[in-house]
């Protein structure tokens, strides 16, 4: 993960091509997806039409009551765990950073969140909750599904148990890196791009 950390964007969207365009949607769909989340992020940051729409639906879900339900015809321990679970999600400070956070997800078709554990007491309550950005991960090689850490492996690393906040968002139907909003919008913001700075070098 430390090396991962030290990690700097390519920024891909700077002169991007049709033609490399293609390349970094095709290599995501084998497993890696760096630079089509690096120019997922280049989109929300450069174009203010997509940025406004994306706050909008992610904020909108912070006006929406939340709740910790038990399960079916759950047991008294059943129904005391889940209090328990309310309380201590009510005890994190940034839980609507962790709302907006797993939101992400809804451009890029996942999002990660990592949970810092705590001891008190006997018990272990989360410290702090860090969004991780979707370049930190890959999916395996065989069913384009599982996402995992990035290493030198084919198929990275397993996500340790209890350590992340995971959120899938398919905004389509396909595999996970074709299942983010942004995959679709890719094309319209790289012609649209691509259209300005030929009139600009014409100029």
């Amino acid at each position: 993960v430390g090396w991962l950390n030290r990690e700097f964007d390519n920024h891909p969207s700077r002169g991007l091509t049709p033609a490399r365009l293609a390349r970094i949607l095709d290599a995501a769909e084998l497993g890696d997806a760096r630079l089509q989340h690096e120019l997922f992020l280049d989109m929300e940051e450069k174009d203010g039409h997509i940025f406004a729409d994306m706050s909008k639906r992610k904020h909108a879900l912070l006006t929406v009551d939340w709740d910790v339900v038990p399960p079916r015809n759950a047991s008294a321990a059943e129904k005391k765990q889940a209090g328990y679970a309310k309380e201590m999600i009510q005890d994190i400070d940034n839980f609507e950073d962790v709302i907006l956070d797993a939101l992400d997800g809804i451009g890029h078709g996942f999002s990660f969140q990592e949970i810092e554990w705590e001891l008190l007491g006997s018990e272990w309550i989360p410290n702090a909750i860090t969004q991780r950005p979707q370049t930190w991960f890959k999916t395996d090689y065989e069913t384009r599904t599982k996402l995992n850490l990035r290493d030198n492996t084919l198929d990275g690393q397993e996500l340790w148990e209890f350590g992340w906040i995971r959120h899938v968002h398919k905004a389509k139907s396909g595999y996970i890196a074709r299942a983010g909003l942004h995959r679709t919008l890719v094309w319209p913001y790289m012609f649209k791009n691509y259209s300005i700075a030929h009139q600009i070098g014409r100029a």
